[in-house]
């Protein structure tokens, strides 16, 4: 499991109803998840392994290239 955390960058307050999607650009297992909005506390939830080589998007846009972690906090 992988989750995501959104941060407000001005307040460091969570960031809730964003967007979230994960890309895996491993060359074998290219694919990206549905996307799925953040809650109350700025989190979203995928049922997937952290990876090595990934990209994470907040409405579309990529805020994050590299290794996924379980527990992954975006300050935007």
């Amino acid at each position: 499991m992988v989750i995501i955390q959104l941060i407000s960058a001005k307040t460091g307050e969570p960031i809730k109803g964003k967007a979230v999607a994960v890309g895996n650009n491993d060359f074998l297992k290219l694919g990206q998840t549905d996307r799925k909005r953040t809650n109350e506390r700025g989190e979203v939830e995928f049922s997937i392994e952290p990876w090595a080589n990934g990209t994470i998007y907040v409405d579309g846009n990529s805020v994050h290239k590299g290794k996924i972690h379980d527990f992954q906090t975006i300050h935007i």
